[in-house]
């Protein structure tokens, strides 16, 4: 594990060398598939669970529609507005998951599944040092996610090189 510390601490170090600033990123819509609109769920949790099916399935956009028609029912879902940031991200828009994770990490200040995905969505938009950051909060916690966020840093850092 002092390594991974040793590690990170170097990586923030290096980060301003890496760091690529801001990207645009695009809309990445928020539209829904025809699916969605014709299944009737009852629950958030209901909404929830078809919106992460279907984003497992890369099915971006329907999930999009799920995620959100599960805020509806439920205002404080991290865990949906942490997926709807999922979707935007892979969806090519940086900045919509930035807002996403965001809001998430104030419902729930310790969800680390948002914190690795808020990681790697500064690694999509060529920021390092705030990866790492994100990657340090993690491990200070001792979280599994640590681990992930760290192999997708190793990564965008092995491709730099």
């Amino acid at each position: 594990m002092k390594r991974n510390i040793f590690f990170a601490f170097a990586l923030l170090a290096a980060g301003t060398v890496f760091a690529a600033g801001t990207s645009g990123g695009s809309s990445g819509g928020s539209s829904g598939g025809a699916t969605s609109m014709t299944r009737s769920p009852s629950s958030a949790s209901d909404w929830y669970s078809l919106g992460y099916s279907a984003a497992n399935a890369g099915k971006y956009e329907e999930a999009v529609t799920d995620f959100q028609k599960a805020i509806s029912l439920k205002s404080d879902y991290a865990e949906a507005y942490n997926m709807l940031g999922f979707c935007a991200r892979k969806m090519g828009n940086v900045n919509g998951a930035f807002v996403y994770y965001e809001t998430a990490l104030k419902l729930k200040p310790n969800f680390p599944e948002a914190r690795e995905y808020y990681g790697e969505a500064y690694l999509q938009e060529g920021n390092l040092a705030s990866a790492v950051q994100q990657y340090i909060i993690l491990e200070k916690g001792h979280n599994k996610n640590a681990g992930e966020l760290l192999e997708r840093i190793e990564e965008f850092v092995n491709k730099k090189s």
